[in-house]
């Protein structure tokens, strides 16, 4: 308990952070992990190596550097919709890129770096995912990946 009061002392409040991971199978129950912040490595927090998985596995997927692409979403605008439902739908698939853009802002400034610096981690995360589909192959591995790797959401690319 010492350990946590010395971290912790010269913050008023929020020592924790619950991350909702989904429903138990089975029981259907939800589940939540609850992450003790640590200020000393912030990098080692659960939410800034989610973050990090996200981009690397929109990364591998787009095939190009993701971190400015991400920090700055663009709207088509020569796309013609055929109906008001597409419409909305792109708006809201706008709205999921904005609101990751403003997280990426947010981890980036909590960790004092830069988008280079957030990009080379990024980097590393795809090289490490790549190795591992390079040494191995088949349904497996590329499920073991997708849930290593989770994306965001299925509408960020």
């Amino acid at each position: 308990m010492d350990t946590y009061a010395k971290r912790f002392s010269d913050r008023p409040g929020g020592f924790t952070r619950i991350i909702p991971i989904g429903n138990r199978k089975g029981d259907n129950a939800p589940m939540a992990m609850i992450e003790i912040l640590n200020t000393d490595e912030p990098q080692a927090e659960v939410s800034f190596s989610y973050l990090v998985r996200s981009l690397a596995s929109m990364q591998i997927e787009s095939e190009t550097k993701i971190v400015d692409a991400a920090l700055n979403p663009k709207m088509n605008d020569t796309a013609v919709y055929a109906d008001k439902r597409l419409f909305k739908k792109a708006l809201q698939q706008q709205r999921t890129k904005e609101k990751f853009a403003i997280k990426i802002q947010k981890a980036i400034k909590n960790m004092q770096m830069s988008t280079e610096q957030l990009q080379e981690i990024v980097d590393s995360d795809v090289a490490r995912a790549q190795k591992i589909l390079d040494r191995h192959s088949g349904k497996k591995i590329q499920r073991f990946v997708k849930e290593t790797w989770p994306e965001n959401t299925p509408s960020m690319l």
